[in-house]
């Protein structure tokens, strides 16, 4: 790597060169202030954010600080206080723990300990797979965590116990691995709506249910729903409206029943000819 990346010990905030390599990493939108704290954060970890042993993420519109499980680790053993660590755990519902996960279902705990000088225990990391995996729409775990989740969670387990036994060092780090969780998509339950007849929307009635209204105004809705004539054209509208529909209130399922409804309708009198 380029000496001009290097962080010296001495330097007080990023270089224009450095700050050209940050925003090709992604940073083109960091505020001074949040560059100055992760510049911080590199330089007192000693993690080099350009070989992405640390670096700095948006989420939510806010800036956050994130190491792999790696740089946690070269923290460790830079502090000269590391003394290695135990094995992998993982138990089930039965609470019995194994050093080998042969199961094909996920663990739901896993730990691990890590020893430092002048301990006389190991600090120990305990992670459970509700707190750290994260779930996509369809209620499966997301990436890695489907096809090795004893993996992720013995990782998670063993940034919990390093950050434990070196506070000084690693307070405020968290991999990305443990984060995961905050990348996963937001799934909220909405409401279910009443069961509408289709002669009520036509006369334009306002429904609501206890939290939210199911009807409005139908205008627009029934000028596109009269140039659905096939059962495609409604299949394919349906697609359409429903990655909208979804996140705003239950008009995504009175949507739904009244596609049916019209489904079922073009059904009966393609049979009566």
């Amino acid at each position: 790597m380029s000496t001009q990346l290097t962080i010296q010990s001495d330097q007080k905030y990023w270089t224009d060169t450095q700050i050209s390599a940050l925003k090709q990493l992604g940073l083109t939108n960091a505020g001074s202030g949040d560059l100055a704290f992760f510049f911080h954060q590199a330089q007192r970890t000693g993690l080099d954010p350009f070989a992405r042993q640390i670096y700095m993420i948006e989420r939510g519109g806010r800036y956050g600080i994130q190491t792999s499980i790696d740089g946690l680790r070269i923290v460790a053993q830079r502090s000269g206080q590391y003394a290695g660590q135990t094995a992998p755990y993982w138990c089930g519902e039965d609470g019995n723990w194994k050093d080998v996960w042969l199961l094909k279902t996920p663990p739901l705990a896993a730990k691990i300990g890590v020893y430092r000088v002048g301990f006389t225990e190991p600090t120990w990391g305990v992670a459970r797979l509700d707190s750290y995996c994260p779930l996509g729409r369809d209620g499966k775990p997301m990436g890695l965590w489907n096809k090795m989740p004893d993996v992720m969670l013995a990782k998670c387990a063993e940034a919990l116990a390093l950050r434990k036994a070196f506070p000084n060092d690693m307070s405020g780090l968290y991999t990305d691995d443990e984060m995961s969780q905050a990348d996963a998509v937001v799934v909220v339950e909405q409401p279910k709506p009443k069961k509408v007849d289709l002669a009520i929307v036509n006369n334009k009635t306002t429904e609501t249910t206890d939290s939210a209204v199911v009807i409005t105004d139908w205008d627009a809705v029934d000028s596109e729903l009269e140039l659905l004539k096939t059962k495609d054209e409604i299949k394919e509208y349906w697609f359409k409206k429903k990655l909208i529909l979804d996140e705003m209130t239950p008009w995504g399922g009175t949507l739904r029943e009244i596609l049916v409804d019209k489904a079922n309708l073009l059904t009966n009198a393609t049979a009566d000819k």
